[in-house]
């Protein structure tokens, strides 16, 4: 019909007659054919725009976007012109910004990662490579790929849908993940916080404040029972007295021991600066072992002690004597009659040690990883039939660490248990 309209049209202009079609016909064909013209100049016009808006979208700009015809269409044209302009503006300050997001990612000291706008990493600092075992060569792998998370993955999409910011808490290789996840320009930001230890640390504080329930509640029950007897007891039977005032003593004891106990403990747990002092430890073993001997006579243990005339740490006079005197009444404690407790000083590559050896009934290895627990008791009934706090191992093991120290422990279940103490001679800088 196109082709038919143009010859008819030609036909028309060049002066030939066309009698074989009536003058509407020829009318028709005439409108049919600038309609046709006037469809392909307008194609033309949209396709050159077309071309000068993609060559503004594009990495290397374009010439400015220009359209002839009326004001109408002038207007358009400027503010295409106007658009792209402003797209391209927006373009450049983006590819300025790149590099500077990079280097913030890798100064930052938390873990953190960035992604592009297809959602592929960019860049990861030490940190996020360390805490998600993320290979260095790994590439712009996605988000899945390069944390192995399906939650974060998701945190990003949603943040590159919806443009907000999105914080989820995550389990991810036995670590407990706090993650944020913000737009920053057109590529979007991933912040973890490893929330790991604040969750063990807040265990261990709900843990301990049962434990300390349960271990305050014994005594003070006790003496409550006992007062009540000795209200009775006094009246009628006089004669009884003396032994239940005895056994009040006792529990009284017991729960004054307990109650210094976790002050000494509280105290160890302080982070802060120690004002140390130069403390002889071999004097100070001297000094504990002696005033031990009554204890140990008592039980038939003999306690051997080694040590140079000197043996000089800087340290905290107070909580030395602490892990010394611990140490030692553990291993009169747990021994048996005609059983021996070894101590010794020795100094070893700036170090000084000490040893406290027994020969008593040893430490099942199954309990050994827990034995310096809050609370933990390898034999309960024999703890608490000797006053036994729970305690004391937990206050030797923050003791050697606040000096900066360690400690080990060797046990043979039957023959006998080593503790063995490194203190540095100078506090660690």
């Amino acid at each position: 019909m196109l082709g038919i309209g143009a010859g008819a049209l030609a036909g028309v202009l060049a002066g030939v007659a066309l009698p074989t079609l009536p003058a509407f016909a020829v009318a028709a064909i005439v409108a049919l054919a600038l309609i046709v013209a006037a469809e392909a100049w307008t194609r033309r016009r949209v396709r050159r725009w077309t071309a000068q808006l993609n060559s503004w979208l594009g990495p290397s700009g374009g010439a400015p976007v220009t359209i002839d015809g009326s004001p109408a269409w002038r207007e358009f044209g400027a503010t295409l012109h106007a658009l792209c302009a402003s797209h391209a503006r927006r373009g450049a300050r983006l590819d300025l910004e790149r590099p500077w997001r990079a280097e913030l990612v890798d100064s930052l000291v938390q873990p953190a990662l960035l992604f592009d706008g297809d959602a592929r990493l960019q860049a990861a600092n030490d940190s996020a490579r360390q805490l998600l075992s993320i290979p260095i060569d790994i590439g712009e792998a996605t988000v899945l790929q390069a944390v192995g998370s399906a939650a974060i993955a998701d945190a990003v999409r949603e943040v590159r849908r919806y443009g907000d910011p999105v914080r989820i808490d995550v389990e991810h290789n036995d670590r407990d993940l706090r993650v944020t996840a913000s737009q920053v320009g057109d590529e979007t930001l991933v912040i973890i916080t490893d929330r790991t230890r604040e969750r063990r640390v807040e265990e261990l504080r709900r843990n301990f404040v049962v434990n300390a329930s349960h271990e305050l509640k014994t005594p003070v029950t006790a003496i409550q029972t006992l007062a009540e007897a000795l209200a009775v007891t006094v009246h009628n039977d006089p004669d009884r007295t003396a032994t239940l005032v005895s056994r009040l003593g006792i529990e009284a004891e017991r729960l004054a021991r307990l109650l210094h106990d976790l002050l000494d403990l509280r105290r160890l747990e302080e982070r802060g600066p120690l004002e140390r002092v130069p403390v002889d430890l071999a004097e100070l073993a001297r000094r504990t072992v002696a005033e031990l001997i009554p204890r140990a006579e008592t039980l038939e243990v003999s306690v051997e002690l080694q040590a140079p005339d000197h043996a000089v740490v800087a340290g905290v006079p107070g909580d030395l004597e602490v892990i010394v005197k611990n140490l030692v009444a553990n291993a009169l404690q747990y021994n048996r009659p005609g059983g021996k407790v070894s101590v010794s000083i020795g100094s070893r590559r700036g170090l000084q040690v000490l040893t406290v050896a027994d020969t008593g009934i040893g430490i099942p290895q199954q309990d050994l990883a827990r034995i310096f627990e809050r609370f933990y008791r390898v034999d309960t009934t024999r703890s608490r039939e000797t006053g036994g706090t729970g305690l004391g191992l937990s206050i030797v093991r923050h003791a050697v660490e606040r000096h900066g120290g360690s400690i080990r422990v060797d046990s043979l279940l039957g023959e006998g248990t080593t503790f063995t103490v490194t203190l540095p001679v100078e506090p660690l800088r």
